[in-house]
């Protein structure tokens, strides 16, 4: 029986951008964003917009506008979750936030990426739209535990784990997993100190 591309994104197969279904459920992502960061600020029900899309999210979590995610429904929200402001998400694969969980402005949570040899990630038009790209793309999980600050404008890439209790300094480039109870900074993120 065949897969849909949904389902080969989410094993971590290359996959082309273009896909209707996956254009369907980015396009009522942007839709959610879009009514979420422009509400007013005293708009009571402005969370509602990024809980419609989201695929799980607890009782107590918010979100600073504006905000961007690509899906939405692989993105998992723990309880008692604070997500500064500019917060970028990418979930072509599964993205899971503990409990507890600081994240500072101008995060980048990136499950989603590209092959690295050109001519496997290479552009290609759309027959009949000749003015929009279709590219390859790749995606791995992203796990970050509960406890965890997420220092501002650090960057996580596809494939990470980020243990429970953990600080990611800002700035840092997460391109491995970052072990329980450290303090992990720098370009890549290394860890220098147990907390």
């Amino acid at each position: 029986m065949s897969r849909s591309v949904k389902e080969r994104m989410l094993a971590g197969e290359p996959t082309l951008s273009g896909d209707p279904e996956l254009g369907e459920i980015a396009a009522r992502s942007r839709r959610a964003c879009y009514a979420f960061n422009t509400a007013h600020p005293d708009d009571e029900t402005r969370m509602e917009h990024l809980r419609s899309i989201l695929g799980k999210a607890g009782e107590q979590f918010w979100v600073e506008p504006p905000f961007y995610v690509d899906f939405g429904e692989m993105v998992e929200i723990g309880e008692k979750v604070f997500i500064n402001t500019n917060c970028v998400i990418l979930d072509s694969c599964k993205v899971t936030i503990g409990n507890d969980v600081l994240i500072a402005p101008n995060v980048q949570i990136l499950a989603a990426g590209h092959p690295i040899p050109a001519n496997e990630r290479m552009v290609y038009p759309f027959e009949d739209e000749p003015d929009r790209m279709n590219f390859v793309n790749l995606a791995a999980p992203i796990t970050i535990g509960n406890g965890c600050w997420i220092g501002a404008g650090a960057i996580i890439l596809p494939g990470v784990t980020i243990g429970d209790r953990t600080v990611i300094g800002a700035g840092a480039v997460v391109t491995k997993d970052i072990p329980a109870d450290s303090l992990a900074v720098g370009n890549p993120a290394r860890v220098i100190k147990k907390i």
